[in-house]
């Protein structure tokens, strides 16, 4: 989105008067691949989203919907979704000459879990990862025993959604940032890991509606430690997958942490505490490679996110996994 901020919060006055209240202050909260603004009324707070166009629609939007409803049905806390005048949890959004759907949802108290992390001792750490698992481990034990009203339309990120040769977050081994020789590399265990993936069991047990994103940014965090609760928050990419692929994101971006061994224990004790799942052991190693890969796909086709050099610098730290990973 490259709209002025002036013009995006004049867009988003127009498209509350969907909603059937009254806004006394309306600010821009973050600007990424969505557009998050506060909406402050006379005693409460909402967060009014801009969905990039073309990622979700609408009909997957109400998906998303209804199983954050059900999950709160069931004691999983998420940010309430606000139906319009007409009952409907979303609206158009008019910026230029391109439509966004837009939706508005409470607003949380907390913090980002990743920025509680980033200050506390080891022990208060370790915490949080169990925590973390444990909350994982509610969302996959729901989403494996719930039943929706109707079938659920969501993307899926199966072996063909992860590393086929059409993947939903890009050809990551065609990306502008690797050499030739790289993405031959890429090409190639790419090519392993779709092999891989489609031997792994999806049973109801292993294989179901997940979050798909639910790395410590995508958590909020209330209360002192000891005392706090988790939430899981950003939906967008919910779909269907294995669930250690929950995990794997869960535990990516720590992989080259000094603690990362510990953080990973810590979360699949906490996970373990709720549910059983087997195979774990051997597909969370090739779903930590497959996350980190993807990712480059995704790096790549938001330079308005994420800076070049973040992408360059992390280029080499992947390929050194995929080549273990082909050597083994």
């Amino acid at each position: 989105m490259t709209s002025s901020d002036r013009e995006v919060l004049s867009a988003a006055e127009v498209a509350l008067t969907e909603w059937p209240l009254m806004a006394r202050q309306l600010k821009l909260a973050s600007r990424s691949e969505n557009v998050v603004l506060k909406v402050a009324t006379e005693d409460r707070s909402y967060a009014l989203r801009i969905h990039r166009p073309g990622y979700n629609t609408r009909e997957e939007l109400n998906a998303e919907v209804l199983w954050e409803q059900a999950l709160n049905r069931d004691g999983i806390v998420t940010p309430a979704h606000v139906p319009t005048h007409t009952g409907d949890y979303y609206t158009h959004l008019k910026l230029g000459n391109e439509s966004y759907d837009v939706g508005l949802i409470e607003w949380f108290p907390g913090e980002l879990l990743s920025e509680r992390i980033q200050t506390a001792d080891v022990d208060e750490a370790l915490s949080y990862f169990a925590d973390l698992g444990v909350l994982l481990g509610r969302l996959h034990e729901h989403a494996a025993t719930w039943q929706p009203p109707t079938p659920l339309s969501r993307r899926t990120w199966d072996a063909d959604g992860l590393v086929g040769l059409d993947p939903l977050w890009g050809q990551f081994w065609k990306s502008d940032a690797l050499t030739a020789s790289q993405q031959q590399l890429c090409f190639d265990v790419r090519a392993r890991l779709h092999g891989t993936l489609s031997a792994f069991s999806m049973d109801r047990q292993s294989y179901g509606l997940i979050h798909a994103d639910l790395h410590p940014r995508n958590v909020l965090i209330d209360g002192p430690a000891g005392k706090h609760t988790l939430s899981a928050i950003d939906f967008d990419d919910c779909g269907y997958s294995f669930y250690a692929y929950d995990i794997a994101v869960a535990l990516g971006e720590f992989q080259d942490h000094p603690l990362s061994d510990r953080f990973r224990a810590a979360l699949l004790s906490g996970y373990a505490s709720v549910r059983e799942l087997p195979g774990l052991e051997n597909q969370l190693p090739v779903l930590l490679l497959v996350r980190q890969l993807i990712t480059i796909g995704w790096m790549t086709a938001r330079p308005e996110v994420v800076p070049r050099e973040h992408l360059l610098a992390r280029i080499p730290v992947v390929l050194e996994a995929a080549q273990r990973f082909l050597s083994d």
